[in-house]
């Protein structure tokens, strides 16, 4: 296919999270899709509740599985009936993955789709892989983490979740994870299995990069998440230092880890040194901190611009933060419990000495005692967010895209 011919056609973003609930695979899809648009790329996007998009696209978005082509449209946005939601996880029910391919081969058929690009592990992410191979059509798979973490107390639940993901996507074989606990090893295999089936596989980060790679994903490329356009906000000219916790409410990010490193900070500077903002949650008291409730993206941009630096409490969880991304792109480096995400981030981050609260207050005292100390980071934070712009991302896409093609 002459290059021409395939820039010409459009990109199929494939995801089964809702876009009505914006995690962080969600915001990676959505400014993924933000950004091809934004560079002139026709861009489709199938998922769940996919008219979370038409606030941002206007009329030109159509979420009926049936719909037409709009000739003038860049961004076409189609949604698979639902038939349920699965419990505690919030995902969509949307069928068998061999259900859903007729709607997924009319698509690419109906938007002359050149490449497809799946954002998670269920059904409809294996039944665009099945059809892309089919149609000798280039699939790469992003993931958003391997990292899957679940109590070990549930690890007796690990074979139903295998059978629930085999049934729902019809993949059968493949290799098996093996590295932790059965469940652990459940979830990391259904990522693994989806990969596999792949021409290339997209990492946001090197280590987890790395981590496929030695599972046998096959060809695992790092390629990070866009970066928002650079919003450098200067630095706070006094005043107590202000930190930003900005993530879900679970377990695996430790929100706890910074709440009790306040505690510390508090008995050894008192009450006023440092303050800490807390984006989501339910109020709760606590010496130094604001919790802000769920808040709106805008409103958190504002937060990032009033803090000196943001805090990823979570170890050896998270892939690419697209909380980091945002801190990077307001100009504010990131504070970090897990000395992997410290290496991966390089300039941009500042590690603790530990990964406990008492290596978090360590750090937060030193950096209340000398300001000085985060100038060197917040550079790092602007030429991370700087190298990660819509216009590079889209570039490097669309050669790893043309590399599938062979």
């Amino acid at each position: 296919m002459p290059v021409e011919d395939a820039a010409a056609k459009a990109v199929l973003l494939v995801c089964d999270y809702s876009l009505k609930y914006l995690g962080g695979a969600q915001t990676a899809f959505l400014r993924q899709a933000e950004s091809l648009v934004g560079e002139g790329v026709p861009v489709v996007v199938l998922a769940p509740d996919a008219a979370a998009l038409n606030a941002d696209a206007g009329d030109m978005n159509d979420t009926r599985a049936d719909a037409a082509q709009h000739p003038e449209a860049r961004l076409i946005t189609v949604a698979p009936p639902r038939r349920g939601t699965i419990p505690v996880l919030e995902l969509p029910l949307l069928g068998r993955a061999r259900d859903l391919e007729p709607l997924v081969a009319a698509t690419i058929r109906r938007h002359d789709v050149g490449a497809i690009v799946v954002h998670s592990e269920f059904a409809l992410a294996a039944a665009a892989i099945a059809v892309g191979r089919r149609l000798g059509i280039p699939v790469l798979h992003t993931v958003h983490t391997f990292f899957w973490r679940a109590p070990a107390a549930l690890a007796p639940f690990a074979p139903l979740v295998s059978r629930v993901h085999s049934s729902l996507t019809g993949i059968r074989g493949g290799d098996r994870y093996t590295g932790s606990h059965p469940l652990n090893n459940a979830l990391r295999t259904m990522t693994l299995r989806i990969a596999q089936r792949a021409d290339v596989v997209l990492s946001p980060s090197r280590h987890q990069a790395d981590a496929l790679r030695a599972a046998g994903a096959g060809r695992v490329e790092a390629f990070s998440n866009v970066a928002q356009p650079l919003r450098q906000a200067p630095p706070s000219a006094g005043g107590p230092l202000r930190l930003l916790w900005v993530a879900r409410f679970a377990p695996e990010k430790r929100l706890e880890i910074a709440l009790d490193a306040m505690r510390i900070v508090v008995e050894r500077l008192g009450a006023d040194a440092v303050h800490l903002d807390v984006a989501g949650g339910s109020h709760r008291p606590a010496p130094g901190v604001t919790f802000h409730g769920s808040v709106p993206g805008e409103r958190v941009g504002d937060l990032m611009d009033a803090a000196d630096a943001a805090l990823i409490t979570s170890l050896g969880f998270d892939n690419q933060p697209m909380v980091a991304l945002e801190a990077f792109a307001h100009g504010r480096p990131v504070i970090v419990s897990d000395p992997v995400l410290a290496t991966e981030f390089g300039a941009a981050a500042i590690g603790t000495p530990s990964p406990d609260a008492e290596g978090l207050a360590e750090l937060i005292v030193a950096l209340e005692a000398d300001r000085s100390l985060l100038d060197a980071p917040r550079a790092g934070a602007l030429a991370y967010a700087r190298d990660r712009q819509p216009g590079a991302h889209v570039a490097r896409l669309q050669e790893l895209i043309a590399s599938a093609r062979g």
